[in-house]
């Protein structure tokens, strides 16, 4: 099983800016939001934890470590990283009008404002997710990373929406899902 774990709240987060790969850290909400998730995940045995590089997921991943009462390896990998955002970090969310997760449509705007294409981004994680989940089969596996990464990680297991909108998937502040390596 893969529990997959958005980072908490960042002040980029409540204000509405882009980050991308942009360190930013986690605000005072955040630490909050991080604790708490850590207080639900304390009695899970994880056989390894898989965290992005990023300081707002390495702040939430500690928070998770201070309480759970196993000890895991943690790798941190770069194939975990939110979306590169380019020239579009620092900028309000929705200040460029393009649909940011939908496939195929707007790649003018992405290629002009060198925002990592959606074709890249699954071909990252497709390569992180083959090599550890050949790796760990069967294993408890924790994902600390970004809601970029939740939208394509839910493609992976679950497949591309027909609409090829990545929209529907919609992953809070600090929150778990689940995903189930069974059936691949």
């Amino acid at each position: 099983m893969i529990y997959f774990v958005r980072h908490g709240q960042t002040d980029y987060n409540s204000n509405k800016l882009y980050a991308g790969q942009k360190d930013v850290p986690l605000n005072k909400e955040g630490v909050k939001q991080a604790k708490q998730t850590a207080e639900q995940l304390k009695d899970l045995k994880f056989d390894i934890c898989f965290c992005s590089p990023l300081l707002r997921a390495k702040q939430t991943l500690n928070e998770i470590l201070n309480l759970n009462k196993y000890k895991f390896l943690v790798v941190y990998d770069d194939r975990l990283k939110e979306r590169d955002y380019g020239k579009l970090v620092d900028k309000k969310v929705g200040s460029i009008p393009f649909n940011r997760w939908k496939i195929g449509v707007d790649e003018d705007i992405t290629q002009f404002y060198q925002i990592e294409q959606i074709k890249d981004m699954f071909a990252r994680l497709k390569s992180f997710y083959d090599e550890v989940l050949t790796k760990y089969k069967n294993k408890n596996i924790l994902i600390v990373a970004h809601s970029g990464v939740a939208r394509v990680s839910d493609v992976y297991f679950n497949g591309l929406p027909k609409d090829n909108d990545l929209h529907h998937m919609e992953i809070s502040n600090a929150q778990i899902i689940k995903f189930s390596t069974k059936n691949l």
